[in-house]
């Protein structure tokens, strides 16, 4: 629940969308406040103007509105519903002003007279005088001859006729400049007041929606420019402190994303400088040993210290041996560099599970037992079982393997091997076990790695560059497969690889 709140939160509304939103609001404030108080406004207007009453008895922009309210008001009167009497009062007490400008006033009821000023006759034939007209048309006529109006209005139940004559009323071209200046002052005056008033309270409703909006933008935008600033400075710590849905909520979390993955990539690249110097010490390491085994003889040959055909022979035997494992440490570091280079490329062929194993299994055999070990081979794969491999980068996985147990059999025992092959539906297990001095649990899987020794200190082992098993799985994996190993310190260590069956079609 909420999560759901959360997207609907207004903070993640897209940035069109306020856009939009502001501006809508923008207009709409004005109005609806406009709207809501427009019957204050019209008061307002009435009263600044004085339209409720004709206050002068020559033409003015002005006084033409006065009539035109007046007669309004009149008409409002008669058809409102209210008693005969009512009317006629109501319509006495707004003659009463008009009347005093000598203006006559004449109102028909259903064709009957309604209200007549006193005193004053043939009050039609007078208007028709002033400006000729039918009875059924309204007229609005403001002339030099005189002011004549005429209305005919009705409700649901009464027809109305209203005529208001005044033939002492003036038009002239000064009195038009006259009211043309009043009316220009009055606009400027009162009425540029409310025009103000309605223009500032747009700009106001503009001016807060905007400010309003711009915080819910401008205020990410600085968190988010704080946090690409500390991530620019290298504080790949510092989590931006931003969460929504739109688009500066995107952009927040892209920049965290990226301090995650720049973050990521730093720690790999310390791992990958480590293991770099780690290989470059442990390569430095191995090769002094058996290039300061060379250097020795060399010299003791020079020197003369061989004195004998016997001596000098065991002499240059050492030497040859020791060159034999510099070449064997550079040959691993060669092909581990060609690993992680991907150019190592694999000459991929069938190859019949049992013969590979049968004839590989006669030259460990030799080996082992060269070394002082016991050596046993068991096959339980089908004659038709059959991988896709290199197999001289195969064959090397299973040296190393043989290797790495020589190297760490333990002192004054009869070193044991085996090696077991198993076929599954779709895999083949290899196996390869010895009675060595074994991995402490947490370590095994530390073996594969580069330059790891289960010996920290390095002592027992007079050859070997680290890279083996390292190399091991490197090609295995090449291959599809996967490697592992179980064990326990000084309890022997058993590795074993998984290779998917080369799948042949029927």
């Amino acid at each position: 629940m909420k999560r759901n709140e959360n997207k609907l939160s207004s903070k993640n509304l897209k940035i069109n969308t306020r856009i939009i939103i502001t501006s809508a609001l923008a207009i709409l404030i004005p109005i609806v406040i406009i709207v809501a108080f427009s019957p204050v406004f019209v008061n307002m207007f009435n009263t600044i103007f004085n339209m409720s009453s004709v206050t002068t008895n020559s033409y003015s922009t002005i006084n033409q509105a006065q009539w035109s309210q007046t007669m309004s008001a009149i008409s409002n009167d008669l058809t409102s519903g209210m008693s005969e009497e009512q009317s006629y009062a109501a319509i006495r007490n707004i003659a009463a002003n008009l009347e005093s400008f000598d203006t006559r006033i004449y109102i028909e009821k259903n064709g009957e007279v309604f209200y007549k000023t006193e005193g004053a006759d043939n009050i039609p034939e007078d208007a028709q005088k002033i400006s000729p007209f039918e009875r059924s048309d309204n007229v609005n006529h403001f002339g030099s001859n005189g002011l004549l109006l005429v209305n005919n209005t009705q409700n649901a139940t009464d027809e109305y006729f209203i005529l208001i004559v005044n033939s002492n009323y003036t038009v002239n071209d000064a009195s038009q400049r006259l009211s043309f200046e009043e009316f220009k002052n009055l606009i400027f005056g009162r009425t540029g007041l409310i025009i103000l008033a309605i223009i500032l309270l747009f700009i106001i409703a503009i001016i807060v929606t905007s400010f309003v909006t711009a915080q819910t933008i401008v205020k990410p935008l600085k968190k988010i420019s704080v946090g690409a600033e500390e991530i620019a400075k290298g504080n790949l710590d510092y989590q931006i402190d931003y969460h929504s849905t739109n688009e500066l909520g995107q952009m927040a979390e892209s920049f965290d994303h990226m301090r995650l993955r720049l973050m990521q990539s730093l720690r790999t690249q310390s791992d990958s400088e480590r293991r770099r110097k780690e290989l470059v010490a442990g390569i430095a390491h191995d090769l002094r040993t058996p290039l300061t085994s060379v250097k020795g003889y060399a010299e003791g040959l020079r020197d003369g210290i061989a004195g004998t055909p016997e001596k000098q022979s065991r002499y240059v035997n050492t030497i040859c041996s020791s060159i034999d494992s510099t070449e064997k440490i550079l040959d691993d570091l060669l092909a581990y560099s060609k690993l992680e280079l991907d150019s190592f490329e694999l000459n991929l062929e069938s190859v019949n599970v049992n013969e590979f194993f049968l004839d590989g299994a006669e030259e460990i055999r030799a080996e082992l037992e060269a070394e002082d070990f016991d050596f046993s081979f068991m096959t339980n794969c089908s004659d038709s079982a059959t991988l896709l491999l290199d197999s001289d980068r195969f064959t090397r996985v299973i040296q190393n393997i043989v290797s790495n147990s020589i190297k760490y059999r333990k002192p004054d025992v009869k070193g044991e091997f085996s090696l077991r092959i198993s076929e599954y539906q779709r895999t083949v297990i290899i196996e390869l076990t010895d009675n060595g001095t074994g991995v402490d649990r947490e370590n095994l899987g530390r073996i594969f790695d580069t330059m790891y020794r289960a010996d920290p200190a390095r002592s027992g082992v007079s050859e070997g560059s680290g890279l083996g098993l390292s190399i091991c799985r490197q090609i295995v994996e090449l291959h599809g497969g996967s490697i592992w190993a179980t064990g326990e310190k000084n309890k022997g260590l058993s590795i074993y690889i998984s290779m998917p069956k080369e799948e042949k079609n029927e």
